[in-house]
C-alpha cells in the first residue's frame, strides 16, 4: 500500500467515525425518526453525495450505530468492572448496574416501548438487527466472564455471558422499581453461578446487593 493510499484509507476511516459519532448524537437527542442523511452530512461538513459514498442507505448507518452502541455499553461495564478487580461479584453488581442504566437512556431500546411514530420507525432496525446486537455483546462479555470465573469451561462461559445479555435486555425493556432493584434480582441468579467458580474463600460472602434483608418478590 502506498504512502497516499494509506493516507485515504486513515481519512475516509476518521470520516465514517465522525458520520457514526454524530448519529449517535442526534438519536439521543431527537430520535431514529427524525434522523435525515442530509443533517448527518451537514454535521460532520461534508456533501450528502460524499456521505452515501461511505453509507449507502439509512439501514446500513443503522447497523454501525447500532454496533456503537454496543461498543458504549461493554466499554461501561468493562470500566465498572475493572474498579473491582479482587471482588469478582461486586464487580459484577456494578457492571450491571452500570449496562442498566446506559440501557435505560437507549433510544434504540426504550423507543420499542413507546407508542409513537419513532417506535414504527426503530421496530424494523431493532428487530432486523438485534439478535446480531445480543450475539456480538454476549461475545465481548464472554472475557468479562472468563475472568470472574477462573476454570469456567468455554461453553459455559459463552452460555452464560449470553443468558446475562438477554436477561439484561429484559429488564432494560419491562423494568422494576429501579435499577438497583433490577441488578439485584440478576444478581440472586447469576452469584450462585459466579460461586461455583470462585476460591473458598470468596464464596463465603453475603450477596453484594442492597436489598440483601429485604423479601423480594421476583
Amino acid at each position: 500500500m502506498s504512502r497516499d493510499e494509506a493516507f485515504v484509507g486513515r481519512a475516509n476511516s476518521l470520516l465514517k467515525d465522525m458520520v457514526v459519532d454524530v448519529t449517535l448524537d442526534l438519536v439521543r437527542t431527537a430520535g431514529w425518526a427524525n434522523l435525515r442523511m442530509n443533517a448527518i452530512a451537514e454535521r460532520v461538513g461534508v456533501s450528502k453525495p460524499t456521505l452515501y459514498k461511505h453509507f449507502s442507505s439509512k439501514d446500513q448507518l443503522a447497523k454501525v450505530y447500532l454496533d456503537r452502541e454496543v461498543d458504549i455499553m461493554i466499554e461501561v461495564a468493562q470500566a465498572a468492572i475493572d474498579r473491582h478487580p479482587d471482588n469478582p461479584e461486586r464487580a459484577l453488581r456494578e457492571g450491571l448496574r452500570s449496562v442498566l442504566v446506559e440501557l435505560a437512556k437507549n433510544p434504540v431500546i426504550t423507543a420499542v416501548l413507546a407508542s409513537d411514530r419513532a417506535t414504527a420507525a426503530l421496530l424494523p432496525v431493532v428487530t432486523t438487527n438485534g439478535e446480531r446486537m445480543i450475539s456480538r455483546a454476549a461475545s465481548e462479555f464472554v472475557p468479562i466472564v472468563r475472568k470472574a470465573m477462573p476454570g469456567i469451561t468455554d461453553a459455559d462461559a459463552h452460555a452464560y455471558a449470553d443468558t446475562m445479555v438477554r436477561v439484561l435486555v429484559s429488564h432494560a425493556i419491562l423494568p422494576t422499581r429501579s435499577v438497583d432493584h433490577s441488578a439485584d434480582l440478576i444478581l440472586r441468579v447469576a452469584i450462585p453461578v459466579l460461586r461455583g467458580h470462585q476460591p473458598p474463600e470468596l464464596t463465603e460472602q453475603p450477596i453484594p446487593t442492597a436489598f440483601a434483608e429485604e423479601n423480594i418478590d421476583v
